[in-house]
Order: C-alpha cells, then sequence, then structure tokens
C-alpha cells in the first residue's frame, strides 16, 4: 500500500478526536510512527480491524505479527509515568498584549493534510487573518493524484496557500525510481508545486534492500535535488529528529516525559538499529555539499537546536543552507539572550515556520510563537506541539522567554527571506504589507 492510499484517511476518521491535541488528519504517515503511534496503538488497531473487515483468523494475527517490527529490549526501560499538570506560576509577571503576527508571516512549515474543501480552505484563511499569517506552505501537498486534488482544490486560494510536492518512496530499491521520481517532481513544479518536502522518513524509515537506511546523500536522490536547482524550487528538509530520541530512555533524558516511550522503548532511535544521529547529521553536510546549486531549507534548526554552535558551522560552511525554527521555540526560548543574538547574526538565514495545522488554537499556539520573537516577556508558555490529558506540555515541562527582535529583522524572520525562495506569494505579501498602513 502507498503513502498516499485512501485507505489513510479514512481510519483518521475513524478515530476522530482521540487526543485532546492531536489533530490526526494532518500527521503524515511517516511521522505517526515516532510522534504519536505510542499513544494512539489501541485505536489504529481498531480502526485497522474496521478497515479491513475484521482480522478474525489466527493464520491471519499470526501473519500480522510476525510484519511487526522488532525492538531490542532496553534493560534500563521503564514505562514514562502519567505527565501531571504544569504548576501554575504564582508569580505576577508582565504580559504584553499580542493576539497576531505584527508583519504578514510566512509559515514556511505547515501541514495542511485537513484542507480537503474549498470550505476547509475558508476556514484556513480566516485563522490566517485572525493570527496575522499572510501565506502557509502546505507540507502535504503529496504526488501523484492526491497532488493534482490539492491543486485542484487550492486553486482559487493559490494567493495565500501554497503546497509542495512530496516523494514517493515505493520502488525505492527498483530500478528507474530515481528517474521517475525526478520525471513526477517536475511534472508537479509544472503545475505549481513551491518546493519539495523531505520528511524524516529519510535516514530513519526508508531502506535499502540489505535493511540500512537510506541516507541524505545516497546517490538515488541526485536527480531530485538537480531537479529542484533545475526549477529553482526550494526542498524543506527534515532530517534526524530530536537529540533526546537517541538518547538512553530514562528520568534523565528530558524528554522522557513526552510520553512516547510509555507503552514500548521503540519511541526512540537509541540502540534500535536506527543510524546515529551523527550519522544523518554527515549526510546533510555531504548532500549540500554535493549540490551547491539546490537550496536547502533545514527544518527545525536542522534539528540542531541543542548546540547552536552546530547549526553556526552549518550555516557558515553551506551557503545553499538555511534554517526555520518550527518545534523549536519551547528549546530556544529557555536561552533568551543567546538565541536573540543567534537570530541577529544570522537574520539572512532564519525563516518562520510552526509545524502547525488548521487545528491550532490562536491563543495556546499561534501567540506564543509571536511573544517569543516580537517581545521581552517572561516565563511564559511555549506553543506545545504535544499535550498531556491533564494539559501539560509533553515536549518540555518548562516556561520560555521572548527574545524581542527589532523590527527589521522580523521583517526577514516573517516575510522577506522566504520570498527568496517563493517570488509567486510576493504580491500577496505586499498587498497585505499596504493594508496595515
Amino acid at each position: 500500500m502507498g503513502r498516499e492510499s485512501s485507505l489513510y484517511p479514512t481510519i483518521l476518521e475513524l478515530l476522530g478526536n482521540v487526543h485532546p491535541s492531536v489533530c490526526l488528519c494532518t500527521i503524515p504517515l511517516h511521522d505517526f510512527s515516532t510522534e504519536v503511534m505510542p499513544m494512539l496503538r489501541p485505536q489504529l488497531f481498531l480502526a485497522t480491524l474496521i478497515a479491513a473487515g475484521g482480522l478474525t483468523s489466527s493464520a491471519q494475527t499470526n501473519q500480522a505479527e510476525s510484519k511487526a517490527p522488532k525492538f531490542p529490549s532496553h534493560p534500563d526501560f521503564k514505562p514514562t509515568p502519567e505527565v501531571p499538570a504544569m504548576p501554575k506560576a504564582l508569580m505576577k509577571l508582565p504580559r504584553t498584549n499580542i493576539t497576531r503576527a505584527k508583519f504578514p508571516a510566512i509559515d514556511f512549515h505547515l501541514h495542511g493534510r485537513a484542507l480537503r474543501s474549498a470550505e476547509d480552505y475558508q476556514k484556513m484563511i480566516k485563522l490566517m487573518n485572525e493570527t496575522g499569517l499572510g501565506v502557509i506552505c502546505n507540507m502535504d501537498g503529496g504526488f501523484g493524484k492526491v497532488f493534482d486534488q490539492n491543486m485542484k482544490t487550492g486553486e482559487p486560494f493559490r494567493d495565500r496557500i501554497i503546497h509542495f510536492a512530496r516523494l514517493n518512496w515505493e520502488g525505492v530499491n527498483e530500478p528507474g525510481w530515481s528517474e521517475r521520481t525526478a520525471a513526477e517532481l517536475e511534472r508537479c513544479f509544472r503545475a505549481g508545486a513551491q518546493g519539495l518536502k523531505i520528511a524524516k522518513e529519510l535516514g530513519l524509515e526508508v531502506k535499502n534492500r540489505d535493511g540500512t537506511y537510506i541516507q541524505a546523500d545516497d546517490p538515488r536522490l541526485d536527480p531530485v535535488w538537480e531537479m529542484c536547482a533545475r526549477y529553482n524550487k526550494p526542498v524543506m528538509i527534515h532530517l534526524s529528529d530530536s537529540i533526546g530520541r537517541f538518547l538512553p530512555i530514562g528520568p534523565e533524558n528530558e524528554r522522557y516525559e513526552a510520553g512516547l516511550w510509555r507503552s514500548s522503548p521503540e519511541g526512540n532511535y537509541y540502540h534500535t538499529g536506527h543510524p546515529t544521529h551523527e550519522v544523518i547529521e554527515k549526510a546533510r553536510e555531504n548532500m549540500h555539499a554535493k549540490h551547491p546549486k539546490t537550496r536547502f531549507v533545514n527544518a527545525h534548526m536542522a534539528m540542531l537546536y541543542y548546540d547552536m554552535d552546530k547549526v553556526a558551522a552549518l550555516l557558515d560552511k553551506f551557503p545553499n543552507a538555511d534554517v526555520e525554527l518550527s518545534a523549536t521555540v519551547q528549546d530556544l526560548g529557555r536561552a533568551p539572550r543567546m538565541i536573540r543574538e543567534f537570530f541577529l547574526k544570522y537574520q539572512d538565514r532564519i525563516l518562520f515556520g510552526s509545524d502547525g495545522n488548521p487545528s491550532r488554537g490562536i491563543e495556546e499556539f499561534w501567540v506564543p510563537h509571536w511573544r517569543f520573537l516580537e517581545t521581552f516577556d517572561e516565563h511564559f508558555d511555549h506553543p506545545a506541539q504535544l499535550r498531556s490529558a491533564t494539559g501539560a506540555p509533553l515536549h518540555g515541562r518548562w516556561r520560555i522567554y521572548g527574545i524581542g527582535l527589532p523590527d527589521d529583522v522580523l521583517r526577514k524572520v516573517y516575510y522577506a527571506n522566504a520570498l527568496r525562495y517563493l517570488p509567486a506569494v510576493r504580491p500577496s505579501i505586499e498587498k497585505q504589507l499596504a493594508a496595515q498602513h
């Protein structure tokens, strides 16, 4: 079954709102296995039974179990306890009254799988107008028929919502995959795709015939990167994962409370046969070096936010590398003085992104982004990607501080840097800027 199978949204619809903070319909399949699967395993199993008509025979059950991935056990593994609610801060602190971005922001990293009808698009644009988003880049544009449908449905809204194509990894080990994939990508570019999105499946999921993991510097991807350069389209690339996932599982790991390992340890990449963080990062560097004419926007601060010297080294070494900040505010906001200096120094290389989706609330998700970038507010809740049943953030039980960027830098981070990659939406941004005056 391919990744664009129609069975996928059907299962999601069956699941419904199983978790108060997870918008299932916008999470790509490749993100399910490591981000959400451990929390949803019972519901997914039930939905699969319904979709398949019920696996009633023991032979079918045994066959399914035999295909399940096997992970080595961790001697030090202990189930994560349920996460209690975050303590309420008793200190009274001033808060900047802010509800929308100061300038129209281009969200270079939003998952719009839920955008399936004209009504969905209209609701999204209403949200964008309310919170100050000028343009969003849908990372779930897909390929083939799914891409074509997205382009057709989104045509009336293309000045505000644009789509990035994806790769079809099916048959990657078969002859001719590179040529077929590059040709399909070219078709998508000609049809209006504004870029290519690569998810962490590259490096951590897609395998060679021998069971090893395909990395970003694999020669089979050369025609893909070259096609992006030929059409001057950006590659929005998410390689690797949070550094905590590559470390031993236990309370000393600050991602331990995320609940990703509550049921079983496979939510981590430590001693599971996956490549190390360093192996994936080396492949990232090789990719940039091999393809200097291809422009790569490295998602989530290149997953190096835990060591900003490494982010700086990547940007210094490769002129074709930029970064976007989605899903890192909870970490960057812990060191506001250092991060502010970094943003000032690399103000031409950082793009705004949220990793959000149409279901995210303005106050809980969007406003913390604006407070982080625009104000010097202290000790406020970060835009948590996931929350526990008690409302506690699962990706960091702490609060953050704003970095108060000056207007000229804010303009670059919010929209000017992205416009270098997205000239098609310049008229839309300029129109919105003019309307502010």
